[in-house]
């Protein structure tokens, strides 16, 4: 009788103390990335004429958009072609039928930081407004792109410097032109430097 008491107390009391420490967690599927610099990267088409409010038209009918924001900081291109009916444009090649008409760079306008990276690398913005220049001539853009991640994080972190990287998927407009619907696009958010 004694031993049978002394195993329900004892249960008793391991029970009581399951209940205090409240419901096992399971450990997220992953952490958030950590590191010093973030940055988001789209790359889109745009298509059709394209007039800006200032500066000279820019040339041809599909535009290939590469985006770079690093710690607000821009850097990338506008590659435009003059495509003919039937002829395509990824953000990353062009049909031999399309001719290169011209290629604007893009960077910082003045003190104006462009993109931001959630804290859980999950999301990423690009939005604010940027400069393109080629040659001498210069056009004032604004960014409005989203991207969501699509694939989990992959890092090569190795405990004094860590970098991480995902895919995403960018939507948005840039400089009021919508990314050409049934086009392919593709999107990167990703950090590097010291944990």
């Amino acid at each position: 009788m004694q031993r049978t008491l002394s195993a329900i107390a004892t249960t008793g009391l391991m029970t009581a103390g399951l209940a205090l420490a409240g419901p096992a967690q399971a450990a997220p599927d992953e952490y958030p990335p950590t590191s010093h610099h973030k940055a988001a990267l789209s790359e889109v088409v745009l298509g059709g004429a394209w007039t800006v409010e200032f500066g000279s038209p820019i040339k041809g009918n599909r535009h290939q958009v590469r985006l770079r924001t690093d710690n607000g900081k821009v850097s990338g291109f506008i590659r435009s072609f003059y495509c003919p009916s039937g002829a395509t444009v990824s953000p990353r090649w062009a049909s031999s039928r399309c001719t290169h008409r011209q290629t604007i760079y893009l960077k910082n306008q003045g003190g104006n930081k462009v993109g931001w990276v959630s804290s859980s690398g999950n999301s990423a913005t690009q939005r604010g407004y940027l400069m393109g220049t080629s040659g001498s001539r210069s056009w004032p853009f604004d960014a409005s792109f989203t991207l969501y991640a699509t694939e989990p994080p992959t890092d090569d972190g190795d405990g004094t410097f860590y970098s991480w990287w995902r895919a995403a998927r960018p939507q948005g407009s840039f400089a009021g032109k919508p990314i050409l619907a049934g086009t392919t696009r593709y999107g990167q958010i990703s950090g590097y430097g010291p944990v």
